[in-house]
Parts: structure tokens; sequence; C-alpha cells
């Protein structure tokens, strides 16, 4: 199991096994057009963390995960704060 899987994983148990940010995919303009926007999310991960980025995005996906989102377009996508916007896009019309 990889490092994002365990922390991935530890979300999941924290949240009581609700969504998971796992099913949060990254999405851009094209897939984005009939989307429901709902919230700017963020993300963060220690200075000492391996790989701060994978960890404050695995974050910011369990954060838009709880939001009900199923897409999160990057607007700070590197370092240990991430920020992006999560989208709902299964919403029917």
């Amino acid at each position: 199991m990889t490092h994002v899987q365990i922390i991935v994983a530890l979300f999941a148990a924290a949240c009581g096994g609700k969504t998971t940010g796992s099913r949060v995919v990254d999405g851009d303009e094209a897939n984005l057009t009939d989307c429901k926007i709902l919230e700017r999310v963020k993300g963060t991960a220690s200075d000492s963390a391996s790989d701060p980025a994978t960890i404050a995005k695995a974050d910011a996906r369990s954060k838009a995960a709880k939001l009900g989102a199923t897409h999160i377009r990057w607007i700070v996508p590197c370092c240990t704060t991430v920020e992006g916007d999560a989208f709902r896009c299964d919403l029917p019309d």
C-alpha cells in the first residue's frame, strides 16, 4: 500500500466510511461545463512530508467529497497548501 493509499484510507476511516476523496476526480473547463460549483476547498500537508502536494491534494479531495463533489479543478495545485474548486457533475437537469 502506498503512502497516498494509506492516507486516503485514514480519511475514509475518519469519515465513518462515507464518500471518500478518492472518488473526487480532476476536472477541467472541458468536462465541467454542465456541473455545479459547490465551494472552494483547501488542503494542507506538513513541510516534512515525503510528498506534500499529494497529501495536500488528498486532504482537499476529502473536503470536497464531504460536500458531495464529484470533481475538483485545481487553482493552486502544488506544495504544502493546495486549493481547488469542488464541483458536482451528476446533478439532474
